[in-house]
């Protein structure tokens, strides 16, 4: 079925040698075929039909992985075939002529017999004998018992013995002749192939017929480009051409459902499903893993879900010449806490101020008061006029109960005088100290809101001359994790008596001579 060889050249005539030897090709087809005979010859002796049948297979399949190994190290390429015919007849096509003269081996580049062909049967026989089947990953062909389309057997069909097959444009093989020195030499433009052609060993896969297709015809290539001399090829086929690279599809990534987020206490699902998203499953595994662990293979039906809980998954292929792996998607469900209840107790501290600086704190259980300034005008001879009303700050915390995340609410009430002092006796800095209890959840911290402080000269613009509490850091420094969600404490002011104060920002402005009340609002917010 195969038959090829190549001359020895005598390197100082370019003549034929007067010696002609045998190709290791040669050698190793006519090893082939004495094997065959034999088996064949000590199989009909022992009327053993059956065993000869499966022995002269095996030794097809042994030969044409050969075929295959070869063909591949002379620049061809199987790669996307699935069909054992098509496979055939690619090793079938011939080097456009330009190339034979810098060819190492067979001239025409033809490793089968144009009459060889592949008899395909849908199932085992009776006596369940082995059959060949095309292993496109491996790129070879292996002796199977199992169900599905494969070959039966490799056989002669004269009606091809003039058939043309046409030629290919092949990368450049391992040996290439010198042109200008006149000799072979060595490259390395071609790996040699790793796998072992020799040994035909049994399909691993449960199902060989899967991604093949019996009807599948060998690619078709266009007439190869014009050589250097201008040359347009040769040979009677239908046109040569670069190998096609075969298109090898990304899979897509599937869909998680619910898609992950945050999500309210009493709306937190309590299981995910995944989809392959159009993957195909005689392609592909869908695998899976959560809060990265192993990967398994997801077989449907939901999975239960936990707070702060990732979730991966991607399509796995399992037809690597024909799909690659999908992408990794990643989902992360939160869920936001039911709510928070509590309440607090102000402590003033850590005043700074002027030069003169006078301070007066009243720290309780309920309503905590810082006063500041010296109300005292000094007229001399140890007479002074007392203005008799300072600056004060004074807090009232608020209970607050059921508050969800990211929601204003009440934090405490501040009743803020803006007094009339002298002598930069008034404090520029404080601290208001808050001691939280939480019932819900059940925690205690204290946050720490520091306030800056301004006194302005007296004018007759009332807002100009108002004076300033500021809030420094509106978000605090309280954290606190729950279910893997961290939530900080914002601040902002809200007035409650628009005729003596507004707010401007952070700042709350109090009109000269006025007592106004505003409430000092707080909120949990969440980093998901």
């Amino acid at each position: 079925m195969i038959s090829s060889g190549f001359r020895a050249f005598d390197s100082a005539s370019h003549r034929p040698s007067c010696c002609v030897g045998f190709s290791l090709l040669e050698l190793v087809i006519t090893i082939a075929i004495i094997g065959v005979i034999v088996t064949l010859g000590v199989s009909l002796i022992g009327n053993d039909t059956s065993s000869a049948h499966a022995a002269k297979l095996e030794s097809d399949v042994s030969t044409l992985n050969q075929m295959v190994a070869l063909y591949v190290a002379d620049g061809g390429s199987v790669a996307g075939l699935t069909s054992p015919q098509a496979v055939l007849d690619k090793m079938k096509r011939v080097r456009p002529q330009t190339e034979w003269q810098r060819h190492v081996g067979m001239a025409s580049g033809r490793l089968l017999d144009v009459r060889l062909q592949a008899k395909m049967t849908s199932g085992p026989d009776g006596n369940n004998s082995p059959r060949a089947a095309w292993n496109r990953s491996k790129q070879r062909f292996e002796l199977t018992n199992a169900r599905g389309t494969a070959v039966s057997e490799f056989y002669l069909d004269e009606s091809l013995a003039g058939a043309d097959f046409g030629t290919e444009k092949r990368t450049k093989s391992t040996v290439t002749f010198n042109t200008n020195a006149k000799g072979w030499v060595w490259g390395a433009s071609v790996a040699d192939p790793a796998a072992n052609y020799l040994n035909p060993q049994p399909l691993g896969t449960p199902n060989p017929s899967d991604g093949f297709n019996p009807d599948e015809a060998a690619p078709t290539t266009s007439e190869p480009p014009p050589d250097e001399t201008g040359g347009n090829g040769g040979g009677s086929g239908s046109g040569g051409g670069p190998t096609p690279v075969p298109t090898i599809t990304k899979l897509p990534p599937p869909t998680i459902s619910p898609s992950g987020g945050t999500f309210a206490f009493l709306d937190f699902p309590s299981s995910v499903t995944v989809d392959r998203n159009g993957a195909p499953p005689a392609a592909s595994n869908m695998m899976y893993r959560i809060n990265s662990g192993a990967w398994d293979i997801y077989h449907g039906g939901p999975i239960p879900l936990t707070p702060a809980m990732t979730l991966q998954a991607y399509n796995e292929t399992t037809r690597p010449a024909e799909y690659s792996s999908s992408s990794t998607i990643t989902k992360t469900f939160y869920r936001l806490t039911s709510g928070f209840s509590g309440t607090g107790e102000g402590n003033w501290g850590n005043a700074i101020g002027g030069t003169n600086l006078v301070t007066n704190i009243q720290n309780g259980s309920g309503t905590s008061t810082f006063k500041h300034g010296n109300t005292k005008l000094d007229l001399g001879n140890g007479e002074y006029l007392d203005a008799g009303v300072e600056n004060v700050l004074s807090f009232t915390p608020a209970a607050f109960d059921s508050i969800t995340p990211n929601t204003w609410f009440d934090f405490g009430e501040l009743l803020l005088l803006n007094g009339t002092t002298f002598y930069n006796s008034e404090a520029t800095n404080v601290t208001l100290s808050v001691n939280l209890t939480l019932t819900e959840p059940s925690l205690s911290f204290t946050t720490h809101i520091d306030l800056g402080l301004t006194s302005t000269e007296n004018t007759s613009d009332r807002l100009a001359s108002a004076d300033i509490v500021a809030i420094e850091n509106p978000t605090t420094d309280v954290r606190v994790t729950i279910d893997g969600v961290e939530y900080r404490l914002e601040l902002s002011w809200v007035t409650l008596d628009p005729g003596a104060g507004v707010v401007q920002g952070s700042k709350f402005l109090i009109f000269e001579g006025a007592t106004a009340k505003a409430e000092l609002r707080a909120r949990f917010t969440s980093n998901h």
